[in-house]
């Protein structure tokens, strides 16, 4: 199943196939197509994890994934996954994540150098993955900020009660959701386009947001030509950063935060420098935003499905199952997700209320003043 996601942060998959399992033929066969009858734009994103399936069916030319070309870049819960299992060392898991998840280069290499410092075989494991393919500071903007495959992995949660169905009951089922699906969201937008609303939901609450944070803001004014601003934070506003001044770079669309090139969506420093000069912050957003868009990505319908007299002769090949390939197991079927390192929660170590140490409580913490 391939899942893509619309400029209102909706879910809606893309394109489904039945295959015998995750094999390179079976991965090459669904890249191809999707690349040949879904998606042939260029500037596409693959995100996945690093499973040699999909790695060679990706870099193999025929399946048409490198012209035009495309970016391919791995999930970071899997990559944490990966780096739990061979490193084990759990303490360092949180670092790794971070630093993936870090906005700005150098935030990625402080938490870089913190992992080579705790332990020069984990510096080199995260080495040896090029940090375009699993860092959000290095990807140029490809990933729109995503990081995880957690699209596709909710959407397996939605279709977990019709999977195990045969296969004319899967296809059906998962073709008439889809069409319902579309239908439905295509009328929303169709009706929010008519009322006026130019951007979507979650992106004028994004602006709202950041746009009371500007207010905060000082800035300064390098040129005449209003492009280039230094913006100056006055407030602490609880998000873990001090006070910082950003550059901001409006022709280049940049900002030293990292917010403005991973989202596309002006930050609350891009926002002040607008202010400060008059101009308009939201000619600055992606059009993938717009509520036109989004009309547009719903805009398509399925074809209702005729009787089945109307239908054509069939004179292909028939294919009939193989007995010999059931599986039979003892007790009922089980279907729930299966954990692994990452599911497991770290333990939180309990601290004194008075002294804050470890060991002990604050009924016998040995500071505790004796009664008179």
């Amino acid at each position: 199943m391939a899942v893509a996601q619309d400029g209102n942060s909706n879910v809606f998959p893309i394109a489904f196939a039945l295959v015998e399992g995750e094999t390179g033929g079976g991965w090459s066969f669904f890249l191809k197509h999707l690349r040949t009858h879904v998606a042939p734009q260029e500037g596409l994103c693959l995100i996945s994890d690093r499973h040699a399936s999909i790695v060679s069916a990706y870099n193999n030319p025929a399946n048409g994934w490198h012209d035009p070309p495309s970016t391919h870049v791995f999930c970071i819960r899997h990559i944490v996954q990966n780096f739990t299992r061979e490193i084990k060392d759990r303490a360092l898991r949180k670092l790794v994540m971070n630093a993936g998840y870090a906005l700005t280069q150098p935030s990625f290499k402080h938490y870089r150098r913190e992992i080579r410092l705790s332990n020069p075989d984990a510096g080199t494991w995260i080495d040896n993955i090029p940090v375009e393919k699993w860092t959000r500071s290095y990807d140029n903007g490809h990933r729109w900020g995503h990081m995880t495959t957690n699209l596709v992995e909710s959407m397996n949660g939605v279709f977990k009660g019709i999977r195990h169905l045969p296969v004319t009951a899967l296809v059906k089922s998962t073709y008439f959701r889809m069409a319902l699906l579309f239908a439905q969201r295509g009328e929303r937008w169709d009706a929010v386009l008519r009322a006026g609303q130019l951007w979507s939901e979650c992106c004028t609450r994004f602006i709202k947001a950041k746009g009371a944070k500007a207010n905060t803001h000082t800035v300064t004014r390098f040129d005449r030509h209003n492009h280039n601003f230094m913006v100056r934070e006055t407030i602490d506003h609880g998000e873990g950063l001090p006070r910082q001044e950003y550059r901001v770079l409006l022709e280049e669309r940049w900002c030293d935060c990292g917010k403005f090139q991973a989202f596309r969506m002006p930050c609350s420093h891009v926002i002040a420098a607008c202010a400060h000069s008059h101009l308009d912050a939201l000619a600055l957003l992606s059009p993938i935003y717009k509520s036109e868009t989004l009309l547009h990505v719903y805009n398509n319908g399925f074809a209702v499905v005729a009787k089945e007299d109307y239908w054509p002769a069939y004179e292909g090949e028939i294919v009939w199952h193989n007995d010999q390939m059931r599986r039979n197991k003892k007790g009922r079927p089980k279907s729930k997700h299966i954990t692994t390192e990452m599911d497991e929660l770290d333990k939180l170590e309990r601290k004194c209320g008075l002294c804050r140490q470890v060991g002990h409580n604050k009924k016998n913490c040995p500071n505790r003043a004796s009664g008179s």
